[in-house]
């Protein structure tokens, strides 16, 4: 990883995970402190640092384990930390406003990833999805073979999940 990957991938995800970490130190400066430490320790070990996963899941759990070390760090320190530190694990649910954010953002990047699909491609996607067709259904009803169907579902799958890739998964 040179300089230039590097200051992409802060520039690019500074604030989502400061506001990942802000969940877990309820405080913007230690939030701050943790994704400048989670930062420091990719650059210090950028020579020999593999991502097999995406690029943004690997920086949301690096700030998790850098938020959770500091917080375990400091019970031992202090012996005054609650017990639950699990319970700071943040709720993906529709009820928590960066849940929502991050649905929004999926839903886009679906909605980009489905518009970009060949015309006949998307149309027997969206039978299937959104109309809940089945595979003779929609065969019928577009004049086509079920295996074209099968063929054309396999392909949106496949791009979507490619547009997915980068997408941390909870």
């Amino acid at each position: 990883m040179d300089i230039d990957d590097f200051r992409r991938m802060y520039v690019a995800h500074y604030a989502m995970l400061c506001t990942i970490a802000y969940e877990y130190m309820r405080n913007k400066v230690l939030a701050e402190e943790m994704v400048e430490d989670t930062f420091l320790a990719i650059w210090e070990r950028r020579d020999f640092l593999v991502i097999t996963i995406s690029e943004r899941q690997y920086l949301v759990k690096s700030v998790q384990n850098t938020c959770l070390q500091y917080l375990r760090k400091k019970k031992i320190e202090t012996q005054s930390f609650d017990e639950d530190i699990q319970g700071r694990l943040i709720p993906w649910n529709d009820d928590y406003p960066l849940g929502g954010l991050f649905e929004k953002e999926l839903s886009d990047i679906i909605r980009k990833a489905i518009n970009a699909l060949p015309p006949q491609c998307r149309k027997v996607f969206l039978l299937s999805r959104d109309e809940e067709m089945s595979y003779t259904k929609i065969a019928e009803t577009l004049s086509i073979s079920e295996n074209t169907v099968k063929t054309q579902i396999k392909t949106a799958l496949s791009r979507l999940r490619e547009a997915l890739k980068d997408y941390p998964r909870q």
